[in-house]
Parts: structure tokens; C-alpha cells; sequence
């Protein structure tokens, strides 16, 4: 059986053409594969599920995050492609376009507030925060397709300063520690034949990145939306 090239090539879709790309041309993802490279904690052989997974998984952040057009995502299956966090609503390819895949993974917190975050706002705060990259990897595939069940972990170092909404009048401000900041979680998709998603569950704590960011971190300040930036 051929592969489609989204499972084989982690960086696949940057490569398509005659797409609408939300920055006028594909992004640079130089630093977190980068990062990838450098910290991962598995190097899986090329014919595992777990290679195989974690490219589909990163070429599908990529037209998630970077792809305007519902048509140009070749990693899902349109008839029938849904997202969920933690046995929330489903969302729908529209849903996540205006959301955003950190407003969609995250929601609202104690720390993070997904409705008073826009969909470029969301993505500045951890571009700003994580200014190394923000690097995912598979650790762990438990069961092959259709019904695909994995592990994974998600990690950057905070090397920026943190700004996220918490309400639409109040803000968490935080400078960075210099530490390397990590989530795990599990992930259950669905994939048709010709391996695209079907649909996508997945199941982590929202708020262990902020935990990660804020402990032992004397320079936290609740400021104003409104008032001067900090």
C-alpha cells in the first residue's frame, strides 16, 4: 500500500501550492523542528505506527493553524470530520478556522480564557512566550487504524514574556524563567481508508501549561485589558 505523503513527511502540506496560506505563503517552521530534533524523546523507526502518526498529527497542526480554506486540508475527511477536548462539543473544520487550534484545544481556564482570545491573538501569546518553538511529538501508539489511540508530548522553553486574557476585563502577565515548559495527553482519531481524519478526541489538563509557566514565578501580574500594556 502507498502512503500518502502527509504520513511519511512530517512537513508535507508546506509544499502544497494553489492553497490559501493565512500569511500570504506557507510558514517557517525551521524552529520547531528544530527543537523537535534536538529534545525529542523518541526517534521511532520509519515503518513504525508511531512515525506514521506523528507526521499525519503534524501536517494536520499545519492546516489547522496555517490554512484558511476548509477545501485545501488534505489530512481530514470532509464528509465527516470532527474535534473534541476532553468529551466537549464536537467542533466542526469551520469551528477550529475561526476559533483557532490553541482556543479549540484550550477553552477557558483559570489561566486562559479561549472566548476573549481571537484567532491571531491566541496564536501570538504562545509565539511570544515560546519564542524557541512549541515542539509535539508521539510517544506511544496503543492501537493501529481505523480507530487510532496515542500518547503524546507537547514542550517549549519559556523564554518570553506570557500575556493571556483571563476575562474580558483581566489579564495574566508573566516574565519568562527560562525553563522548558511541558504537557502530555491522549489522543484517539478515527481515519478512513486513505488515512485521513475522521475525527479526533483528545484528552489532556488545559491548564498543566500555564501550571508549568507560573510555578515558582515571582513576576506574575492580573492587569487590565484596557489599561497600558504591560
Amino acid at each position: 500500500m502507498t502512503l500518502p505523503d502527509y504520513m511519511t513527511d512530517r512537513n508535507a502540506v508546506l509544499a502544497d501550492e494553489n492553497v490559501a496560506w493565512r500569511d500570504g505563503k506557507a510558514p517557517n517552521y525551521s524552529k520547531p523542528n528544530a527543537l523537535f530534533e534536538a529534545e525529542r524523546t523518541q526517534i521511532h523507526p520509519s515503518d513504525s505506527l508511531e512515525h506514521l502518526v506523528e507526521n499525519l498529527v503534524k501536517n494536520w497542526e499545519k492546516e489547522a493553524s496555517f490554512k484558511t480554506q476548509a477545501a485545501d486540508w488534505r489530512t481530514i475527511d470532509h464528509k465527516v470530520y470532527k474535534f473534541s477536548t476532553n468529551g466537549g462539543e464536537w467542533q466542526t473544520v469551520e469551528d477550529m478556522l475561526r476559533l483557532g487550534t490553541y482556543n479549540a484545544l484550550l477553552g477557558e481556564t483559570q489561566y486562559y480564557s479561549s472566548k476573549n482570545s481571537g484567532f491571531e491573538e491566541s496564536h501570538l501569546t504562545f509565539k511570544q512566550s515560546l519564542r524557541g518553538g512549541f515542539a509535539w511529538e508521539c510517544l506511544k501508539v496503543y492501537s493501529g487504524p481505523p480507530v487510532v489511540a496515542f500518547k503524546w508530548r507537547h514542550w517549549g522553553k519559556f523564554t518570553g514574556k506570557l500575556r493571556c486574557p483571563i476575562s474580558d476585563t483581566e489579564k495574566i502577565v508573566a516574565e519568562p524563567t527560562n525553563k522548558t515548559v511541558e504537557i502530555f495527553g491522549v489522543t484517539v482519531a478515527h481515519v478512513n481508508d486513505k488515512f485521513q481524519i475522521e475525527s479526533l478526541e483528545t484528552f489532556y489538563d488545559p491548564a498543566a501549561l500555564f501550571n508549568e509557566m507560573l510555578k515558582d514565578n515571582a513576576n506574575i501580574a492580573r492587569c487590565p485589558i484596557t489599561g497600558q500594556s504591560a
